[in-house]
């Protein structure tokens, strides 16, 4: 698999950082372990719109 941007960003508030808010930008192959955290999570971003300090709104389900 190709490597991507994949936006890294807050699934739980934390200080002055809203649900949303993109934390890091990763370059990840999405095959390989990695976890983001807790309170944390991946969305692929290959076109970069999700810079830190943006904020993530999923799509809703």
């Amino acid at each position: 698999m190709a490597v991507q941007n994949y936006a890294e960003y807050r699934t739980a508030a934390s200080g002055s950082e809203p649900i949303g808010y993109v934390v890091n930008v990763v370059i990840w192959d999405g095959s390989t372990p990695y976890s983001p955290g807790d309170g944390l999570a991946l969305v692929a971003d290959p076109d970069g719109e999700y810079p830190i300090g943006s904020t993530y709104s999923s799509p809703a389900s």
